[in-house]
């Protein structure tokens, strides 16, 4: 079967809905209101989650006892009770997938062993050839740099890139070697672009700086 982690996928999905809906039919109406945004997410995580995942997605979320939970929760801490769009699933999957810290966060599922470089740096190259299509707005040690969608693919075959401290007279370049092998230190999506920090892995021994753009990638 061509989707079969995505059919099993579908098939926890609903069994964590199940688990949750016994939970819900026990609770006294004051209860259900306290917790009306934890079942909407949950509700609009299982009408269209599957058809922003795929295959190897889907074997990636099997890992866990309750990909439901997972998703119910990066829902409601980045889109609450706003109106649903597809795109915003699939930057929500992009987000748990990317996140370090999951496997910690969430229960695997039984027989499930932590991933042996779950605690490895997200590199930049690694984070473009996830996100192909997208538009990257990043803050660089060698300045800000910004890629569309054709510049990213030019960076990722080898070629320079320009960075400037804020005014683009004062560009210098960065070598795609120099850029690619940086760490993400935290990433948020908008639209179809991504505002990034990235820094030289070796100088990561401080908190990385606030983004006006939101929040870190977990």
């Amino acid at each position: 079967m061509e989707n079969k982690y995505q059919v099993l996928l579908f098939d926890r999905i609903q069994e964590n809905y199940a688990a949750f809906a016994g939970q819900w039919s026990a609770m006294t109406p004051p209860e259900l209101i306290e917790k009306a945004e934890e079942i909407y997410a949950a509700q609009m995580v299982r009408e269209h989650l599957m058809r922003s995942v795929d295959e190897q997605q889907a074997e990636w979320f099997l890992r866990f006892e309750n990909p439901l939970e997972i998703m119910r929760n990066k829902w409601i801490n980045e889109n609450g009770m706003e109106m649903v769009h597809d795109e915003d699933f699939s930057h929500a999957v992009w987000a748990v997938m990317d996140c370090q810290d999951t496997e910690s966060l969430y229960p695997l599922a039984p027989g499930m062993e932590p991933t042996p470089d779950r605690d490895a740096p997200v590199i930049v190259r690694k984070f473009i050839e996830r996100h192909p299509g997208a538009s990257f707005d990043m803050m660089t040690p060698g300045g800000f740099v910004y890629l569309t969608p054709e510049r990213a693919k030019l960076l990722l075959a080898g070629q320079s890139v320009k960075g400037h401290p804020g005014e683009i007279e004062y560009a210098m370049e960065i070598t795609a070697d120099d850029l690619l092998n940086q760490e993400v230190l935290n990433a948020n999506f908008s639209g179809n672009e991504w505002h990034m920090i990235s820094n030289e892995i070796h100088e990561m021994t401080q908190k990385p700086p606030s983004m006006d753009q939101g929040v870190t990638m977990c």
